[in-house]
């Protein structure tokens, strides 16, 4: 275990039964990884983390300023480090279990397996996923080829796209003014539609079989450039016009639009039905993992963005699970701020004549499950394993409000 916990100045929440915990002042802070119980598993000598996937741990080795980060990633559910050089910086694939997107220097991308196998060497400008294979980019001609998932090519870098979005395995791409959607070995999906755009799209993003486009629009909102965003289905139809300043998938089942006047945002389903308007007075809406219909919803207060909870109900209907009273901390919207259900919320208290913020933990039914008396509370996946600052000492608690560890 820690030779002295005191020592922490920042503890995460545990997932699949470890946590991160740091030391060092925040200019100095070094970031290690501890089990279930408190041993040191990877010791504090990384500058900066991230969590992959919710499996694997991201930890940045390089020390100082480098255009060339190396990262190793710790796996949570085989416990041990993946096996492939930092300084490739491995990214796991997402539906590929076993499979690492790697990057070397000028931005050459390639694929490794876990054990540091070369699948696909770092040659390539890009690479994704379409279907269960790959499409990659030569850096020179810019032309797309495929390739299988064991690195066997299927079609040389010939393919002519001069825009490609892809999502979730579908690619979308552009080709002699035409958009259309591509199969796993390139060719015209010709069962599908072909998709009609406006000449002047700046771009086109896809979310699952959605297609969120934005073209420029020849006039500025408060000082900015502005681009219209519309959403399309995936046969072409018009599912929102170009009037939003932004369109952002939520879910399988929400959008995020704003209005390009006032920078609120409201919702609409994926059909593009409205179910909160987009002048609703809300600036960010952010989804709950457990509940594809709960959001966490930030409007203007005196001095922060203040958070409530609402759920879209079977009709559509605006439920308030909590009303906007909160105070917005630091790490809201953040995934963290989210975990076995439950959120984390935080309420500005008047102590000494000074405002300031204290933390507490609410069920996704509105039930305050941890009292406001935390200066910071960082989720897991653990129940028991919550972690939490109180007059600057780091420790975990669980749902009971019980101290567990430390």
């Amino acid at each position: 275990m820690l030779q002295d916990p005191r020592q922490i100045t920042e503890l995460y929440g545990v997932c699949n039964n470890y946590a991160i915990f740091a030391i060092g002042d925040e200019k100095d802070r070094r970031y290690g990884i501890i089990d279930r119980n408190g041993e040191i598993v990877a010791e504090p000598e990384f500058i900066e983390f991230s969590l992959q996937l919710g499996r694997y741990v991201q930890c940045c080795c390089t020390t100082g300023l480098s255009h060339n980060p190396s990262y190793r990633l710790y796996d949570m559910t085989m416990d041990g480090w993946v096996s492939i050089d930092s300084n490739k910086r491995p990214m796991p694939i997402p539906g590929h279990t076993g499979l690492f997107y790697t990057y070397i220097q000028h931005n050459r991308c390639g694929i490794q397996d876990y054990n540091g196998n070369q699948i696909i060497p770092e040659i390539y400008a890009t690479i994704f996923r379409i279907g269960e294979y790959f499409m990659v980019q030569d850096p020179k001609t810019e032309k797309y080829g495929i390739l299988t998932a064991e690195g066997k090519m299927v079609i040389p870098c010939i393919l002519a796209f001069d825009r490609v979005s892809y999502s979730a395995g579908k690619v979308l791409v552009r080709q002699a003014d035409k958009w259309f959607y591509v199969n796993n070995c390139g060719a015209q999906m010709f069962d599908w539609h072909e998709i009609v755009l406006p000449d002047d799209v700046l771009g086109v993003n896809l979310y699952s079989d959605r297609i969120c486009y934005y073209i420029p629009c020849w006039k500025k909102l408060r000082g900015l450039d502005y681009r219209a965003c519309g959403m399309l289905d995936t046969s072409g139809t018009e599912l929102l016009p170009p009037i939003y300043f932004v369109i952002h998938g939520l879910n399988e089942k929400y959008f995020s639009v704003g209005d390009a006047e006032t920078f609120f945002c409201g919702l609409t389903d994926s059909d593009g039905n409205t179910i909160i308007p987009a002048d609703s007075g809300v600036y960010v809406w952010t989804p709950i993992k457990e509940d594809e219909n709960m959001f966490i919803f930030q409007t203007e207060g005196s001095s922060n963005l203040n958070s409530g909870i609402v759920r879209i109900g079977p009709n559509k209907e605006i439920q308030e699970v909590l009303p906007a009273r909160f105070v917005s901390p630091h790490w809201l919207p953040d995934s963290e701020a989210q975990g076995h259900g439950c959120i984390v919320l935080a309420q500005s208290i008047c102590r000494h004549q000074e405002e300031i913020l204290r933390a507490g933990v609410f069920s996704l039914t509105g039930e305050q499950l941890v009292p406001f008396e935390y200066d910071d509370i960082l989720l897991g996946n653990d129940p028991e394993r919550i972690a939490v600052c109180k007059g600057g000492e780091w420790f975990f608690i669980n749902l009971k409000n019980e101290r567990t560890l430390f």
